[in-house]
C-alpha cells in the first residue's frame, strides 16, 4: 500500500520516510521530528484534540501512535499540556503536521518531537491505515528513513509489544510525596498520568506516589490507587501481589486502566487482548449501577477484563462492544475503571469517580 505525497517539497530523498507493518505493508510519507528509526505496536486514537497529552501519556510507551484527525499540531506544544516528563510514544503518524498558531505554543509538533528524540511521519493515508488495523487488528510496525526492506528486517528482529514489561520502564525510581492533608492515598505508579495526581491533590489528600515494584510502601496509606500504564498486564504478577495484599488488609482500593486490570487479575479475573483497542477521548460508557447514565469518556487500553469468578461486578460497560469499563465488589471497598475518569485529554464528566473512591476511604479529614 502506498500513498501520494502531501506536497511538492516532500518527495525529496532527504525527507522520505516509511511506515512498515509486520505483514509487509509499506506506507510512504515525509519524515518530521527526530531523524531515527522506531519500532512499536501500531495503534490509533480518534481524539481530535489533546495530542500533547496523548504523546506524553506513559501508556503509549512501546507504541507507534496514529492520529485519525488529519491536522495535528495546530496549537503547538506547551509544558502545561504534558501528562508526564515528556513524549512516551515511540513514533507519531499523522496526515499533516501543521505549524502552530496559539499564544501558549513554545514550539511546533515537529520541533518538539525532534528535541525529544521521537520520529514522526506525515503524508500517510491515515484513513486507509486505520481501516487496515480495524480489519486485521493492531500490528507491529517500524518508522524510519531506511529502505523498507531494512525496516522490515529490523522489525522482525525486535520483540513483540506483548513480550516487554513496559510498565517497569516508565515507573519512577523513587517514591514522591505530593499535596497535603490528613488522608494519605498511595499511588502504585505503573505509568500514572499527571492528571490523576492533580485530581487527588486538589481534593485535599496527601499522595504517596511509589514505584510499581515497591507497592508495599503504599500499604501504609489510608487507601491505595493502582494507576494506568503501558504493556501487557499479564506480565505484572508482582504488582498484582500488591493489589492482593491491599485487598487482604481491606484497604480501599481503586484501579484505573492498567490498574483496573491488575486489581482484577489479583482477584482471579481473566485478562484478554482486544482486536484494536479503545483509544479516544469520545468513547461512551454506560453506568449500570451508580447513576444509570451514559458518559463520554477518555480511553487508552488494548486489554480488557472478564470478571467471571473474581467476585467483582461490572458497574460500567462500553455499549459498542460490551467491554467491561468499571468494576466494584459488593463486600469489599474496591472500585475500578477501565476508562480514564481524569480525562487528560477529554471530557471531565466522570471525575466524580475520585470522590466516590475517597468517600469509600472516609473522605479527607
Amino acid at each position: 500500500m502506498y500513498v501520494k505525497w502531501l506536497g511538492g517539497d516532500v518527495a525529496g530523498a532527504n525527507h522520505r520516510a516509511y511506515l512498515v507493518l509486520e505483514d509487509g505493508t509499506v506506507l510512504k510519507g515525509r519524515a518530521f521530528g527526530a531523524d531515527k528509526t522506531a519500532v512499536g505496536e501500531v495503534v490509533f486514537t480518534t481524539s481530535v484534540v489533546g495530542y500533547p497529552q496523548s504523546i506524553t501519556d506513559p501508556s503509549y510507551k512501546g507504541q507507534i501512535l496514529v492520529f485519525t484527525h488529519p491536522l495535528i499540531g495546530n496549537y503547538g506544544v506547551s509544558e502545561d499540556q504534558y501528562e508526564s516528563d515528556g513524549p512516551k510514544a515511540e513514533a507519531v503518524v499523522v496526515y499533516e503536521a501543521t505549524r502552530p498558531s496559539h499564544y501558549k505554543a513554545v514550539m511546533s509538533l515537529d520541533e518538539w518531537l525532534k528535541s525529544s528524540g521521537v520520529p514522526g511521519i506525515e503524508g500517510v493515508d491515515t484513513r486507509a491505515l486505520v481501516l487496515k488495523l480495524r480489519e486485521h487488528g493492531v500490528m507491529m510496525g517500524a518508522v524510519g528513513q531506511e529502505p523498507p526492506d531494512e525496516l522490515l528486517d529490523r522489525l522482525r528482529k525486535s520483540p513483540r509489544y506483548d513480550e516487554v514489561n513496559y510498565a517497569l520502564m516508565v515507573s519512577p525510581r523513587e517514591p514522591e510525596e505530593l499535596g497535603g492533608g490528613d488522608m494519605c492515598v498511595g499511588v502504585v505508579d505503573c505509568g500514572v498520568k499527571r492528571s490523576i495526581l492533580r485530581e487527588l491533590v486538589k481534593r485535599g489528600v496527601k499522595v504517596l506516589r511509589v514505584p510499581c515494584l515497591r507497592w508495599e510502601l503504599a500499604l501504609d496509606c489510608d487507601a491505595v490507587l493502582f494507576g494506568p500504564g503501558p504493556g501487557n498486564p499479564n506480565l505484572l504478577d508482582r504488582v498484582a501481589e500488591g493489589a492482593e495484599a491491599a485487598v487482604e488488609m481491606r484497604l480501599p482500593v481503586m484501579g484505573i486502566c492498567l490498574g483496573h486490570q491488575v486489581v482484577s487479575k489479583a482477584l482471579g479475573a481473566r485478562l484478554y487482548k482486544l482486536r484494536f483497542g479503545h483509544r479516544a477521548s469520545n468513547k461512551p460508557v454506560k453506568d449500570l449501577y451508580f447513576t444509570g447514565r451514559t458518559y463520554i469518556t477518555t480511553h487508552n487500553h488494548g486489554y480488557a477484563v472478564d470478571p467471571a469468578g473474581s467476585g467483582l461486578r461490572p458497574w460500567a460497560v462500553q455499549p459498542d462492544d460490551g467491554t467491561v469499563e468499571g468494576l466494584y465488589h459488593p463486600d469489599l471497598p474496591i472500585l475500578t475503571t477501565q476508562f480514564h475518569p481524569e480525562a487528560g485529554p477529554g471530557p471531565r464528566d466522570t471525575t466524580w469517580v475520585f470522590d466516590k473512591f475517597l468517600k469509600m476511604a472516609g473522605g479527607p479529614r
